[in-house]
């Protein structure tokens, strides 16, 4: 079943279509656990169709049928950049007509029992300029089933200044029946020269009513609402990002850390905090750390405290007097528990963790 926040933005690809607009090229934005990479096939599946109606693949032909079997599944006129790490050494496989691979590079795989990012994998990724380079090349090839071409660049705001240079002349002089896709988790991380050139959608935010209803029907008997708010405000209202931590039980895990944390700054100690997060990832530090102070500072601004998941049911009598210049301090200083650099050595996270604690008993 397509996913429910996907609909409207398929709509207005559909839209264009009908109307018989249709771009060269289409900047998919919104967080990579949202799914657009199932979008960006979908837009595929509908600008590759043979016998495509006004709004809708025929679902018939040859090359609809393709698109059937996305765990094993490919395409001749379908081609994906992914993202690799510097130390991945084989660059062919940058390129891939798989579709699976596409939706495992942008952290969605199908059987969504983990979901990878650029965070958390081996090594900084980014978007090769020989990988662009590789992909005009492809572009500038003839479709194999004669209808067009749709290319799709994965992660896409994590090309650097070469790689968006070497696209920017096909985004100048697109090739016909062709569609390129960019996939972005922010408008804001990609080039202007790219943005100006491209048709742009954005995923919508998604409902906390639709994300509860997204992880009830997934989660079954195991579904808990107190426990769903918490992994959906980790996540940022992500369904298929809430759905993993609350299989890892992160929610479970940040209530916790949060009572350990409240504990801690209201006297002298943070050895229990300190263990508790270097028990965790930097990327789940810093998510947990950084919703608290979120819903702190909306607690401070007379927000109901019921509409705050992480904080429902926390004695607040003490942090509700941080001033809240202090927990913006501490929010920009997150940075620091985040850094995951060799410079640092063993000992150096858990004294940046004491100090960010310390900050915060500065009333």
């Amino acid at each position: 079943m397509f996913d429910p926040w996907l609909i409207p933005p398929l709509e207005t690809f559909r839209n264009s279509i009908e109307s018989g607009r249709v771009p060269s090229s289409v900047i998919l934005a919104g967080a990579p656990d949202l799914g657009g990479a199932f979008l960006a096939l979908e837009f595929a599946k509908l600008y590759l169709c043979a016998d495509r109606k006004p709004k809708e693949s025929c679902g018939t032909c040859k090359s609809c049928h393709l698109f059937d079997d996305l765990e094993s599944g490919s395409h001749p006129d379908f081609i994906s950049l992914l993202s690799s790490t510097q130390d991945e050494s084989d660059r062919q496989e940058d390129l891939t007509h798989s579709f699976s691979k596409l939706l495992n590079d942008m952290g969605t795989p199908l059987n969504d029992e983990f979901i990878e990012s650029e965070n958390t994998s081996k090594g900084t990724k980014s978007v090769r300029i020989d990988g662009i380079r590789s992909l005009n090349e492809w572009i500038a090839q003839g479709s194999v089933l004669g209808k067009g071409k749709v290319a799709v660049i994965s992660n896409a705001h994590l090309m650097g200044e070469g790689a968006a240079n070497a696209l920017l002349k096909t985004f100048e002089e697109p090739t016909a029946n062709t569609l390129i896709i960019l996939l972005t988790k922010s408008l804001e991380l990609l080039p202007a020269t790219i943005l100006s050139r491209a048709f742009k959608i954005q995923i919508p935010r998604v409902s906390e009513e639709t994300g509860l209803d997204y992880l009830k029907s997934r989660l079954e008997n195991e579904f808990s609402v107190d426990r769903a708010k918490i992994a959906l405000a980790l996540s940022f209202n992500s369904p298929r990002g809430a759905i993993k931590y609350y299989r890892e039980e992160l929610d479970i895990r940040a209530v916790e850390l949060i009572q350990a944390l409240t504990e801690d700054v209201s006297s002298s100690a943070s050895t229990k905090t300190v263990s508790l997060l270097m028990e965790l990832s930097n990327e789940h530090r810093h998510l947990i750390l950084q919703e608290f102070i979120l819903e702190l500072l909306k607690c401070k601004a007379r927000i109901d405290k019921d509409s705050l998941p992480l904080l429902k049911g926390i004695s607040l009598d003490k942090l509700v007097k941080i001033p809240a210049s202090h927990l913006l301090d501490a929010y920009n200083e997150m940075k620091y528990i985040k850094a995951d650099s060799p410079m640092l050595n063993s000992r150096a996270p858990v004294s940046l963790i004491s100090a960010w604690i310390n900050s915060l008993r500065k009333i």
